[in-house]
């Protein structure tokens, strides 16, 4: 009996400890398990989290492309308008030379036209003066013509006997006469020394200048209008 005994409280004391190395082990499993769960938490959670930051990682990568490509785009942009602004500023330079070879041409060709315009004029106004001395020689030589005419006749009505009594009289006539012709008609005193270029009547040079003066440039028999260069001196033998 004491032996059963024995045996039994050893069998006893054995499964106790059997029974707490089985507790023992349980507790180690179930923390084991606990910490298995908790590992596959955090594994999954990091490989969500590691999905996320992929996909932000590739969203952020095609957005820098994005912007690549725009600033490529700009750069290629950048580099057209620098290659643009060399074309116009050389065509500009080109064309302020030919505007400057241009306003140099004009110059010229406005001083040459300007000298061509002095010449013809002078040349006009010389061959105006020329032209109008021949018409005041003309019609003076035909005046003196028909003066000359009319004295011979004159002269020939003296030679006849019946005339001869007159001869005297008729000759102080023609002499009173050519003494009008040859006085101013405004004063009837100065001597004809001046003709109008307008008209060609001839007056003396003071009533010329006097009209001239008085700001009456007119002349006194005609009314026609004459300026400083519009008479000019002459000399009646």
């Amino acid at each position: 009996m004491n032996v059963t005994g024995q045996v039994f409280e050893d069998m006893q004391a054995q499964n106790i400890r059997l029974m707490q190395q089985l507790w023992e082990k349980d507790d180690a499993n179930f923390k084991l398990m606990s910490e298995r769960i908790q590992s596959d938490q955090f594994h999954k959670l990091l490989k969500e989290e590691k999905e996320e930051m992929a996909e932000q990682v590739l969203t952020l990568k095609t957005q820098v492309d994005a912007k690549l490509q725009v600033v490529r785009k700009l750069e290629e942009k950048e580099h057209l308008f620098q290659s643009n602004i060399g074309t116009g500023e050389k065509e500009l330079s080109l064309r302020i030379q030919a505007l400057e070879m241009n306003k140099r041409k004009t110059m010229e060709a406005t001083q040459f036209a300007d000298k061509k315009l002095h010449d013809f004029r002078d040349e006009i106004e010389e061959n105006s003066v020329t032209k109008e001395k021949d018409m005041f020689n003309f019609k003076l030589n035909i005046s003196r013509s028909l003066d000359i005419s009319r004295l011979q006749r004159n002269l020939e009505m003296t030679k006849k006997p019946d005339n001869v009594p007159k001869r005297d009289e008729i000759l102080m006539e023609e002499i009173e006469d050519c003494k009008a012709c040859l006085t101013c008609p405004c004063c009837n005193v100065c001597k004809k020394d001046v003709v109008l270029t307008e008209c060609f009547h001839v007056f003396c040079f003071d009533c010329v200048k006097t009209c001239y003066d008085t700001h009456q440039s007119k002349c006194p028999k005609c009314n026609a209008a004459f300026d400083a260069s519009g008479f000019h001196r002459i000399y009646i033998g």
